[in-house]
């Protein structure tokens, strides 16, 4: 699958994401196929487990710069609002985002991983 192909598969900003990587698209490749192994994924799980809200917060927060500076709309959008859920001391709320978010992770991981 090429980066244009993708943009069928999921809400990603393809043009936006070359222009923040100088438009140097193998590099923003290697960056977007990072993500699948990106180990803050794995943090925020932790800190679900642990009901440690400060650490879902920063951890939600590193997330949605990733997925920002990537171009992932969908992810960064959900980030965001897990975010200020925390923020606004929602902690109810933000589980369940936390919650409703990864099936977008999946959909965006299986996705990368067909890239060319």
């Amino acid at each position: 699958m090429t980066l244009q192909e993708l943009r069928n598969v999921i809400d990603i900003d393809v043009d936006g994401s070359l222009a923040r990587f100088a438009n140097m698209e193998a590099m923003y490749l290697k960056y977007l196929k990072r993500f699948n192994t990106e180990p803050t994924l794995d943090s925020l799980d932790a800190a679900v487990a642990a009901s440690d809200f400060g650490a879902l917060e920063t951890t939600a927060h590193t997330l949605k710069g990733i997925c920002g500076n990537l171009g992932l709309n969908t992810l960064f959008n959900g980030y965001n609002d897990i975010v200020k859920a925390v923020r606004e001391q929602r902690n109810d709320d933000a589980l369940k985002l936390v919650e409703a978010i990864k099936a977008e992770v999946s959909k965006t991981r299986d996705a990368i991983a067909q890239l060319d």
